[in-house]
Parts: structure tokens; sequence; C-alpha cells
């Protein structure tokens, strides 16, 4: 019946004519898609990796405003005397320096040009004043004495052994291809001019055009090495010769046509779109893989078809399949839209438009050319019943419940993932550019800049004063470690030397060295000074450190420039303190982004299997990947950057393929069997070798990374294989087995008891996979920062407030209470508390003192029907207030800071961030071993407190919700809800008439007062 359904659907006539009107249309738009092919691009530069409108960028942009400081990145010009013997320090030598320096400045698309030949400084000597090139001014015998000594000059145009000097080219906005002429041209004038000195051309312009270059060759190398891993692999699954001649014509076509509409849409190659053509290849093979297999199986299953029918069979069953497995890998790609950075989202859009394309061509151009060609013969081994499952299956619950522990363990080991990137250990070992990087990081006062913004009142500084404490704050910013050169305005006032003293002693002579520099053509005052002398900038380059490292070198300069001015403001901006944060920023988003992926492909499954719990059964197996891309990045210490965080996304598409095809057969099978069990084994046999040679073409096509120039994509190279064996083993041995263990996962079977270990397992993996990393303590608020930030809203040293209580018992009975509290902390380990009570009418004037000293904790209890005052002793001396939950220690918002407390992480909670913070207070708490509190991370208020028992066991939870600000900054929640989640009894304190620091003394609380009114 089916047979004759095909025929009648599809005559050999209307099937045909459909076969050559697809392939000539495909063929039509490959051809003229070659046309576009020229006007491809290749692009690189760091701002690539950083996102638009970010307020660390706009600081950055208002700092170069404010400076005049160009927005381009200066080519750096380095040239190292050859001759072991001979410094720059030579009549003729410099006139050469100066005569390229002077050259280069009329190219097209230089601004302007400084070198130790051209640098301008203010000169007094006997002869009077002298402005203009410095060593024209100077006797030849003072060059070496003037020059590296003078932080303006050494080591930024030479380095400390005079033998290597560097020429500063600031340039223009310029395009790509304008960037490359200029660079070759500056090499080839460079090496001319200056014959005796070896030259090498340096600085991230350099960086953006040799990684350009090497980018077009990695294409190329790519491709061609892409096209031979994936013949290879199909020479190996098929016998005769027509599905290489198919898979040639597709990948050639799928291929050109996704690079045209790159080229028409404008959109360039980069770093990360060189995997383009990888991904549109593999994506391509894979469906051919699965579509020619699937033929072979029918011939077998189907012989009395004709070939046609068979492929016209083929094509119906498979359409739907291929469509939804392409659509999961764009998802996974299409995820990355959800970033601001430019280069990642245009990498996203173009990879998931290559999927689509892929899918597309492929589904346009197969189809007819497997109906003109001859049928595939599939090898023995390929389209053979994989019966290797059928040794998973004998011990599935074992299998399963070690794949689960093992992913487990990984994702926990994942919380502990490196910060540690360095900013040009991408580029390849021993290349030119690399090599000149190196030595201007080295020798000449390093390669990543950093400014240091301090503002002022107008005129501040004139003030020799203030010039004479940022000479200091210079000089140990020079000696910090890592720290490769800093220069300030006391540099440029002491290079004058007009007054034989290296600082000026008066406004006055502060004012006349301003205006000699004013008399240069141009000045560098305006790089320090702005117009009305409030703001100056320090100007630090720093070695090219580890990412961890150099935050934390940004931190201490910060915090030396606020500590010498703390009258003024302190801004940090420049490469240095912008580029880390923002990639480190950017790679926790794409990690946590594959959540969002796998979100969106369980939404599409449920659509496309008619089933929530199809869908996320399928979800299952593809957490293995990111489980094992985290281990492994955290064992291997591999340092995190955007290109690797961007795999997580990547790789969670690509595993969803293998179980769309193992999930679509189980449903057919399901659909035409009569057993209510699943066919698990079944579908396994028939599908397992389809994903298996699936699997090894994308292992195929991504192992040609490995040969990369770039140590960027040889790791990306490396983790994307590592995450397709780790899908492999979720699709293959996780999915299969986790099925045959828990059948009741698909269908409605009998729980047993001997399945409970790898049903727990699974439920276990599902709690602890969600175990992703979060931001390292490094990146968050140190405690001490949160600690005073907490100590300003919260800390005071007395308050009183009138109080309502509602006391819950474990039955839910309740009952109310109102009183007035008065509270004083002194000191650390000294607290009281004072009650009355208002309400109800016959408690009122019942009074309750508390005091804590050290580890004393003393009670008194007022009651006013006898007029006596008694002390608590024994068991009534421990409980909580009024015989609520409340402690005192629960009420102290001056908790000892001396307490080891720490930043743990930050926590996401319905659009709010919380930063969770655990305190060791076993040696200062009488009631509590360990405080866990979640805090405000913009408040900086706790909303949250966990209080464990010495025994290390939950005792008390308290929520703080409704803030107010009381006496200026100061903040009081209006509602405490205490839960003990030991005894089952809770107490809810609503807070009003609050008064804060009333100058209440120690006489205040003591037994005596209780009786006072």
């Amino acid at each position: 019946m089916k047979n004759m359904k095909i025929a009648k659907l599809f005559s050999k006539f209307s099937v045909k004519t459909l076969c050559i009107s697809t392939l000539l249309f495909v063929f039509l738009v490959t051809i003229l898609g070659l046309f576009a092919l020229p006007r491809l691009q290749t692009q690189y530069s760091l701002k690539q990796f950083l996102p638009k409108d970010n307020p660390l960028l706009e600081r950055d942009d208002h700092t170069k405003q404010l400076f005049q400081l160009s927005d381009s990145q200066p080519f750096i010009i380095t040239a190292r005397i050859t001759a072991d013997s001979e410094t720059w320090f030579n009549k003729e030598k410099i006139r050469s320096l100066e005569a390229l320096t002077n050259l280069l400045v009329n190219f097209p698309g230089v601004k302007n040009t400084l070198s130790l030949a051209t640098v301008q400084g203010a000169i007094s000597n006997n002869d009077g004043l002298s402005v203009g090139p410095l060593l024209k001014n100077l006797p030849e015998n003072q060059w070496r004495q003037e020059t590296l000594k003078n932080p303006l000059i050494s080591p930024t145009l030479i380095s400390q052994d005079a033998r290597t000097a560097s020429v500063i080219v600031n340039i223009k906005p310029l395009h790509t291809q304008e960037l490359l002429a200029l660079r070759q041209n500056l090499e080839v004038t460079a090496a001319a001019a200056v014959p005796f000195a070896h030259v090498e051309i340096g600085g991230t312009p350099a960086v953006q055009t040799d990684v350009g270059v090497l980018l077009q060759t990695e294409l190329r190398n790519f491709v061609v090495l892409g096209f031979l891993s994936c013949f290879l692999v199909l020479g190996l699954i098929f016998a005769n010769w027509s599905p290489l001649i198919i898979s040639f014509i597709v990948i050639v076509c799928a291929n050109i046509i996704v690079l045209a509409v790159m080229a028409l849409a404008g959109y360039p190659f980069s770093v990360l779109s060189t995997t383009i053509p990888i991904l549109t290849t593999v994506d391509v093979v894979s469906l051919i893989i699965h579509t020619l297999l699937r033929y072979s199986e029918e011939q077998k299953n189907q012989p009395q078809l004709s070939h046609q029918e068979r492929v016209v069979y083929t094509f119906r069953v498979l359409l739907e399949p291929n469509f939804f497995a392409s659509t999961t890998t764009m998802i996974g790609f299409l995820s990355l839209l959800a970033t601001k950075v430019p280069l990642i989202r245009d990498y996203g859009l173009t990879a998931a438009g290559a999927i689509a394309i892929g899918w597309i061509v492929t589904t346009l151009t197969l189809f007819p050319l497997l109906y003109f060609l001859p049928g595939p013969q599939a090898r023995d081994w390929a389209w053979a019943k994989a019966r290797w499952g059928l040794y998973l299956f004998r011990r599935s619950g074992i299998w399963a419940f070690l794949i689960i522990l093992v992913c487990s363990a990984l994702a926990i080991k994942g919380q502990s993932l490196s910060w540690s990137a360095r900013l040009f250990d991408d580029l390849p070992k021993n290349h030119q550019v690399r090599l000149s990087t190196e030595t201007i990081d080295r020798e000449l006062g390093g390669m990543i800049p950093l400014d240091i913004e301090i503002k002022g009142p107008a005129d501040s500084w004139n003030d020799p004063a203030l010039l004479a404490k940022m000479d200091q704050l210079l000089e140990d910013i020079r000696q910090t470690q890592g720290v490769g050169s800093a220069v300030g305005l006391p540099d440029l006032v002491a290079a004058a030397n007009i007054h034989h003293t290296r600082l000026p002693a008066s406004r006055s002579q502060t004012a006349e060295i301003f205006f000699l520099y004013s008399l240069s053509s141009d000045s560098p005052l305006k790089n320090f000074l702005n117009t009305d002398s409030s703001n100056t900038r320090i100007s630090v380059r720093t070695f090219d450190l580890p990412s961890n490292q150099l935050q934390s070198l940004v931190q201490t300069i910060k915090e030396k420039a606020t500590t010498t001015f703390p009258q003024m403001q302190v801004e940090v901006t420049g490469m240095g303190s912008t580029i880390h944060h923002l990639n480190n920023d950017l790679s926790r988003q794409l990690i946590f982004g594959f959540w969002h992926s796998m979100l969106a492909i369980a939404v599409v499954l449920i659509f496309v299997f008619r089933s929530v719990r199809w869908a996320l059964v399928a979800c299952i197996p593809n957490l293995v990947p990111p489980a094992a891309l985290l281990g492994f990045l955290a064992i291997s210490e591999t340092p995190i950057k955007p290109s690797i965080a961007i795999i997580f996304s990547i790789a969670l598409g690509l595993a969803f393929n293998n179980t769309v095809y193992l999930l679509e057969r189980l449903r057919a099978l399901q659909k035409n069997s009569k057993s209510k069990e699943l066919e698990i084994e079944k579908t396994l046999w028939r599908e397992g070798n389809p994903c298996l040679i699936s699997t090894l073409v994308l292992l195929a096509g991504f192992s040609v990374f490995l040969a990369s120039y770039f140590a960027m994509n040889r790791i990306f190279g490396f983790y994307m294989l590592l995450s397709m064996l780790a899908g492999l083993v979720g699709d293959l041995i996780l999915l299969p087995t986790m099925l045959k263990s828990c059948p009741w996962l698909l269908t409605p079977v009998p729980w047993k008891k001997e399945k409970t270990m790898a049903t727990v397992a699974m439920i276990f993996f599902a709690l602890m996979i969600t175990l992703t990393p979060t931001r390292t303590q490094a990146q968050m608020p140190t405690i001490e920062k949160v600690g005073e930030s907490m100590s300003q809203r919260l800390r005071s040293r007395d308050e009183q407030f009138l109080v309502k209580m509602k006391i819950i018992e474990a039955d839910g009975s309740s009952k109310d209470r109102e009183m007035k509290i008065w509270r004083l902390s002194p000191a650390k380990k000294e607290h009281y508390l004072l009650v009355r009570m208002q309400k109800p009418q016959d408690l009122k004037g019942t009074a309750l003192l508390a005091t804590l000293k050290g580890e004393q904790e003393d009670k008194w209890i007022y009651l006013p029907s006898t007029k006596q005052t008694r002390r608590l002793t024994g068991e009534s001396g421990q409980g909580g207030i009024l015989g609520s939950e409340l402690s005192t220690e629960d009420f102290d918002f001056n908790r000892d800071q001396s307490a080891q407390s720490a930043v743990k992480k930050e926590l996401d909670i319905k659009g709010k961030k919380y930063l969770l913070i655990e305190s060791d207070v076993a040696s200062t708490s009488s009631n509590y071993s360990k405080i866990v509190s979640y805090v405000s991370a913009t408040d900086f208020v706790p909303v949250k407190v966990e209080c464990f028992d010495k025994q290390g066991k939950l005792l008390k939870v308290l929520d703080f919700t409704g803030y107010k600000n009381v006496g200026g900054t100061k903040m009081r929640a209006s509602k405490i809800s205490i839960k003990n989640v030991q005894n089952k009894r809770g107490t809810v304190i609503m807070l009003s008439q609050v008064k804060l620091d009333q100058g209440l003394t120690a006489a205040r609380f003591t037994p005596k007062a209780l009786s006072e009114d």
C-alpha cells in the first residue's frame, strides 16, 4: 500500500522534472555566488570582543576626549642595533632615526609620529631656555644620562640598554585593507632607513593586519583539510564512488553559497568565523551520511522497491529528522545573539545561517543527485546493526550510574575555572608580530595601556604640594611588580628643569613651566592636564599579564592613587582596566548561555515529539558535553576566553543531532509496535552506527583546528573534539542505558526496585549538573568591601524601635506581642538589649534585659505585678526573647567582623542579584557555628540569613523585607521573619518608629533600669 501511495504522489515524469529543476537552480546560484566571493574580507581587532554601549568603554572614551588621546592604537616600529658594541647614542644613527620619523608622518593614514630623535623637551642652560627636539638641545655626551633617567623617554622610546629604539606611529581610523597597506609600507621604509638595525613592526594594528593575513591562510587550509578529512571518513563508509561524488557536489555548492551570502551581507571573516566552512562541511556530510545509510538500510529491508522509489521513500522518512537536527544546531548558535558583542552576535548569526543554508542546499541537491546516480553501497560494518549495544544493555544500570557520577564530579570541579588568560598569547609563536609584541612588552615599557584619571577642583594641579605627592605616587607605581612604565604630570614638569629643581616650589613656577610647554608645536601637556587644571592623567603601561593578575594590579594601582589623594575622585580607564574584565564577563555569559540554548531546544522538541516528557528526556544526555567541558577546563586550568566559552553553545547544538535521530527512530518503532515496552534495543541496533559515523565526521572535521596557527583555534578544536566525544557518550551510552533502566521515563512502566540505582543516579545527575561555574571571588566584591558597604547601611552604636511580634507555634497557633526595644553595642562582643512590653495589656510593663559580654550572656526580667527584677538562669536563660525564636545575637546588626567570612558566589533570583556570604562564627558566637547570608548586590543589605548550630546543622532562617532609609544613609527592614527548622516554630517581627544613635549608654541597660518606666 505504501508503494502504491508513493507511486501516486510522485510519477516518474514529475519527479525527474523536479530533480532537474532543483539541480539547475542550485548550480545557477552557486555560479553566481562565485562572483561575490572576492568581496569577502578578513578582519581581526581586539575591539571585536568588546560590547557596545558599555559604561566602562564610555568612560574610556570620555578620558580619551578629555586628554585628547587617539582613538586608535599606534603602530610601534622597533629597531634593535645589530652590532653588540653599539647603541643609539650616536649622531649618525639619531639622524637616520629622525629622517625615518619625519618621513613616516607623510604616509596616508598617519596622524603623527614620535621617536627618540623627535621627542620634545624644554632645556634650561646658560644660553637660556630651549624648546624643541630634546637631543638637538643637548650635547651628545649628555644623551644617555638625560634620556635613560627620563620616564617620558625610557623605556617607551629607548630601552635601558640603549640598543632598542621605537618609532610610535599614531594612525587615523583605517579599514582593514588600508591598515595592511600601511603596515607593509612601514616595514619596507623602516628597514631601508636604518639598515644597521633589525626592524620589526608591533602594536595592536600590526597584530590586526598580520592576524588578518593568517586568517586567509587558515581559511584555505581549513577548507582543504576539512574536505580531505570528511572524504576519508566517507571512503571508509561506502564501497562505491557515487556517495563521494554526491558529497563533493553538495559540499562545494553549500560552502560557496554560504560564503557568497556572507560577502553580500557584509560579514567579514574573523577569528571565529573561520570555523564557518568547517561547520558547513560537517553539517552537510552528517545529513548526507544519515540519508545514505538509511537508503542502504531500506535496500535490505525493502528489496522489492526500485532505486527511484527507495530514494523517494528515504527522502520522505528523513525530511523531518534532518530538518529538526539542523534546527537544534541552529538554536545553539542563535543563542549567541543575546550577547552585546558584535563579533559574537555576527558569528552566531552567520553560523546559524550557514547551518540553514547547508540544510536547504543538501535537501535540494542530495535527493536529485541520489535519484540519478547509482545507489550507495555501504560497507558491511557501516549499515550493520549496532550489536555492540547488547553489552551495554546487560549492565545498563551500572553504565548509567557511572556516567552520571563522573559527569557530576566534572560539573562540580568546573566551579573552579581559570580566569588567567593573557591578551596576546593567541598569536603564533615565533611569528614576527608575536616577537615584536614580546620585545615591546619586555624592553619598551609594556604593551597594555592603563590610564589613571585624578579629578579635583579647578587649578588643583598648579599646586606644587600635589605635584610632589603625585611624584611619589608615580615612583611607587613604577616599583609595583607588573608595571612596565608610568608617566605623569610631574615628569613633564621635571623635564623642563627651568628652576634647577626637579619640581617647582610655587604656583607661579608651575605656571611658567606650563606656559613653556605651550610654546611647543605639539605640547604633550594636553595629554596629561585638562584645560582648567582640575583633571590629570597618569599613563601606565603594564606587561601582558594573566587576566587575574592584571586585574589585581589595576586594583592595587587604584588603591595607591586613592590613598594618596583621598579627597579627589580617582577613575581607572584604558585597555588594562576594561578588556579582561569585559572578556571575563562575556565568557561567563557564554558559558551560562548554554542553559538558554537548552531551554530553546527543549521547547522546539516539545513540538517535534508532541510530548513534554520526550523533550525533557532528550535534554538529559546532552548535559554530558557541558559537564565534561567544565571539568576538563578546570582540571587543565585552561584560561577562559570568549573563544573558549563559545564552545558551550556550539557543542550543545551539535550534540542534539544524534539525540533527535535516536528518539525519532524510537518513536517510529513505538508507533508500529504492538508491545508496550520501549523498543530501545532495536532503536540502537538500527540507528547506533549512523550516529556513530556521523560523530566521526564531526570529529574529523573539527580535528583540522589542531593544525591552526593560532593557539586559540587549536584549543577550540581540542575542546570541540572533547565535547563531540562527550555527546557520543551521552547519546549512545547514557540515553539507551538510562531508558533501559528507567523505561517509565517515556512509558508508564511499574516501578522496579532493581532499577533504583540508575534512577537515583539520574536524579542526582540532574541536580548536580546545574552546579555550573559562578563568578570567582576575584571577580566579585571582596568581603572587606561588602562588609564596609553593609556597615554603612546597617551599623549603629545604639537604636530604639517599636516592635510588633507574632510568635507562631509548630501547630500553627500564634500569639501577638507589641514592645519597645532599645539596643546598644559599644564594642565588639559587647551587646545590650532591653525590651519593654506594650501589648497585650496584661503584660504591659513587663521588661527583659539581655547582655552579651564576650562569651557570657545574661538575662533579667522585670515583673510589674510584683515589681521585682529577677535574673533568668538555666534553660530559661538560654531561650529566645519573650519565648520567640529571636535571640539577642539575631538582633545584632553589628556582628563581629573578625569572623572568617567569604563571598562564595553571586546568585540571580527573580531578576535580582545577591551575594552569598559564608561566615565561620564558631569562635565568636555562643549559639552558632556558621552563618550564611544572602546580601543584595546593589543595596548591600541582608535579605536572608541561615544560622547553623554548633553541630553544623541548619537551625534558623531569617528573612528581611521592606527595607527603609532611617537616619539618612542607614537602612532597616520593616519586617523580619524567623523560622526554626528544627523545632518548627516561627516568629514574625514588624519594626517601626526606628531611631538610631540617640547617645544611649550602658547605664540605660542595667537590672535596675528594668523597673523604670
